[in-house]
Formats: structure tokens, C-alpha cells, sequence
């Protein structure tokens, strides 16, 4: 998988997975209660199954609790940027 099909995988999802990410994301590192309070559901399982395909597809790692973008997800989020940028021009 590359950063273009990442980009394309979180955009076909964005009040789930892509939401995630961009909370993840915007706070650095979150505990999933922090995450689960943000996200705004009352049911954990969706805030769950989302980290859980944000891990499996290796742009989100747990240590220790925490959860917080890996370097390819790091790409992913500067190439989301830029054609974000792009599609403005």
C-alpha cells in the first residue's frame, strides 16, 4: 500500500477511519478515552474497530496506551496535505 491508496482508503471513510486519524494526528498522541470523548459516539466499538484498521493498515501504533501515527502515517497525512493544497489551486 502506498501513501496515494492510504489517502484514498481514509477520504472513503471520513467520519470514521479519517476522523481517527485526524484527531490522532491533530492531538500528537491520545489515550482512547481521550479519542473516544472527541470522537463522539457513546458506544465504544466504532472508535475500536476504527484504531483497529488505522493499525492494521500501519498508520496508527499503540504503545503503552497511547496511540499515535507511525512514520507512514505521518506521510500520509503531509501527502493528504499537499493534495488538499493542490485541489485548492
Amino acid at each position: 500500500m502506498g501513501v496515494k491508496e492510504d489517502i484514498t482508503w481514509l477520504g472513503g471513510d471520513e467520519e470514521g477511519v479519517k476522523k481517527v486519524f485526524l484527531l490522532i494526528a491533530d492531538r500528537g498522541s491520545m489515550r482512547i478515552g481521550e479519542l473516544h470523548k472527541l470522537f463522539g459516539v457513546d458506544d465504544w466499538w466504532p472508535v475500536k474497530w476504527h484504531l483497529r484498521a488505522l493499525i492494521d493498515r500501519g498508520l496508527v501504533s499503540e504503545v503503552d496506551g497511547n496511540y499515535s501515527l507511525t512514520e507512514n502515517g505521518k506521510k500520509v497525512l503531509e501527502g493528504s496535505k499537499a493534495m488538499e493544497y493542490v485541489e485548492k489551486l
